[in-house]
């Protein structure tokens, strides 16, 4: 999670870049931001032999000549895309399906907006920068990604008059021209001042990808769910979306009710909706009230 000042100072930069290019209206496409940044983008593959013959001569990488070091640099660290300061350019995986192309690309055009990062891209690579600095960076990329995909507060002001549910999601993956994952993730953060969650797993009938040590992929909760559901994990949570969600090749899979306890050990219903994009189940779980208990007293004469 980054500090409440940082993730103020990007949403800043986002909301004046956003209006100084008249990108006022979703969709938010890349190509018109890149155009107005005056940012060129190339598509690279590591697996093409010939790339390094080709390019060499014509781009440098932090400072020093692109070459072989980069590639194995590149294959490393899994870089989905490069931003080369030095040529105002950013290089993207061409092996990548087209939705992640593009948020890599929204991605390392966070990289160039945000002036404090500059110094760690000019001054040092990829293989050497420190670790804990290297998540910094990338989790303000992906802050920043998010809020320019989504056209910063646009999104929420259109969130706010939806309900909490998959159908909404639906609507808004299509007006952003966002995938099922990245909006969910943005509604979760940027919507109803509500409890929510978001959990992306493998279903039980798949086999876990190989990046992944168990079939939780991510856990995204809503403020609200942190500060008053800290107590609920996520492998609770996944043992009721498997038990409760149906094999199907797409799709809708599971609609179900379940019951957690808030910190303060009260009961309360929550809605869940699961989706299977054929890759990973995409669950929402909202709020959706408190679950009371109704004593009845029965007068001892009734008992005689």
């Amino acid at each position: 999670m980054l500090d409440e000042f940082t993730c103020k100072n990007i949403d800043m930069i986002v909301e004046r870049v956003l209006k100084e290019a008249l990108l006022n209206q979703p969709p938010i496409h890349i190509e018109n931001l890149l155009s107005h940044l005056e940012i060129d983008r190339d598509f690279y593959n590591l697996e093409d032999p010939g790339l390094i013959r080709r390019i060499q001569h014509r781009i440098k990488i932090y400072g020093h000549r692109y070459g072989h070091g980069l590639i194995k640099v590149a294959k490393k660290v899994r870089l989905s895309a490069l931003w080369l300061p030095d040529r105002e350019q950013i290089l993207v995986d061409s092996s990548l399906p087209a939705p992640k192309q593009k948020w890599a690309s929204f991605h390392d055009v966070t990289h160039s907006l945000l002036p404090w990062q500059k110094i760690y891209f000019l001054g040092d690579t990829a293989e050497t920068l420190e670790p804990d600095i290297q998540m910094r960076l990338e989790a303000e990329a992906h802050y920043g990604a998010s809020a320019l995909m989504f056209g910063g507060k646009m999104f929420t002001k259109e969130a706010l008059d939806t309900d909490p549910q998959w159908s909404s999601i639906i609507t808004l993956s299509k007006r952003y021209e966002g995938s099922y994952p990245t909006t969910l993730r943005r509604y979760v953060h940027f919507s109803h001042d509500l409890p929510m969650v978001l959990v992306v797993s493998t279903p039980r009938w798949m086999e876990i990808s190989h990046d992944q040590v168990s079939p939780l992929r991510h856990f995204v909760r809503s403020k609200r769910f942190g500060k008053e559901f800290g107590n609920v994990t996520a492998g609770e949570l996944l043992e009721e979306i498997n038990y409760n969600t149906n094999r199907r090749k797409g799709g809708p899979v599971g609609d179900f009710t379940l019951p957690l306890s808030d910190l303060n050990g009260t009961s309360h219903e929550f809605r869940a909706e699961s989706f299977f994009n054929q890759h990973y189940l995409l669950t929402l779980i909202v709020y959706q009230k408190p679950l009371t208990v109704q004593y009845v007293i029965i007068p001892d004469s009734c008992i005689n």
